[in-house]
């Protein structure tokens, strides 16, 4: 029996050593064939639940605010009801639609979903003081159903797809924009994979500083990068030293930008 832990936790450490060394030739090849456009627009999310709490959020907007970053948070109504004081910190950055209750949408029928939507909008709106115009779906799964209750509630874009994935996602309407996940060869940029799954938070802030073209959407959670926060505002101001552009989701629609 213990010869047999033992194969499985040699079988383990291997394949972990395989992730790591594939993620490592991705960062070499992503620094030897990238071209530097002359602007670079990041745009930093976050989807915000009740996970988060307080104290992870508080350690987010810290950083945003002293380092004065443009960031959009995808912010669920549950999250809205049980803190609405935090909602109302975070309005100083754009606000957007997270959901009501983080089911996947994909499972509810089409009245459940209008009403997750139209509660939650109307919830952000009272506390911000904003227009939501934006959405990120749960899970990023999201159908051609909820893109038509979106662009039929006048929203302005959708934020839910993985860039790279297009086939698993449904057409967009025309007049609804899309602003897509960045991923590098096929893997999403977002904190979940990098962070609480691989565990290489070097390796991830590194690939962000590195991801060099035009528009570059990353997508974290504040309970992921609270366990990271000097790394992260170390990333925002590499990035800052290099002339990026830093964006909200509502600045990039209303900029003049085929990206759409």
């Amino acid at each position: 029996m213990l010869k047999i832990y033992g194969e499985i936790f040699v079988h383990k450490d291997k394949i972990i050593s395989g992730i790591f060394i594939s993620l490592v030739l991705i960062l070499f090849l992503l620094f030897m064939t990238h071209k530097t456009p002359e602007k670079r627009y990041v745009l930093l999310s976050f989807d915000v639940e009740p996970v988060d709490g307080e104290l992870a959020v508080m350690d987010v907007l810290d950083v945003i605010y002293r380092t004065n970053t443009s960031a959009t948070f995808f912010v669920t109504g549950e999250y809205a009801a049980e803190y609405p004081h935090m909602v109302k910190l975070m309005s100083g950055r754009e606000i957007a639609s997270h959901g009501y209750t983080h089911r996947k949408l994909t499972e509810l029928d089409k009245i459940s979903i209008e009403g997750e939507l139209k509660s939650t909008r109307q919830l952000l709106k009272d506390l911000s003081g904003q227009e939501i115009i934006g959405f990120r779906a749960p899970y990023n799964i999201i159908d051609r159903r909820t893109l038509d209750i979106l662009d039929d509630a006048g929203y302005s874009y959708d934020a839910s797809m993985i860039g790279s994935w297009g086939f698993l996602y449904p057409e967009v309407p025309t007049t609804l924009g899309e602003i897509p996940v960045s991923s590098i060869f096929g893997i999403p940029l977002e904190d979940v994979v990098w962070l609480y799954y691989l565990r290489s938070p070097a390796l991830y802030f590194s690939i962000l500083k590195g991801k060099e073209t035009e528009i570059e959407s990353f997508l974290f959670h504040p309970h992921h990068i609270a366990q990271h926060k000097h790394q992260f505002e170390e990333f925002i101001n590499y990035l800052k030293g290099h002339d990026v552009i830093f964006i909200s989701h509502r600045g990039l629609t209303e900029l003049d930008h085929g990206g759409l």
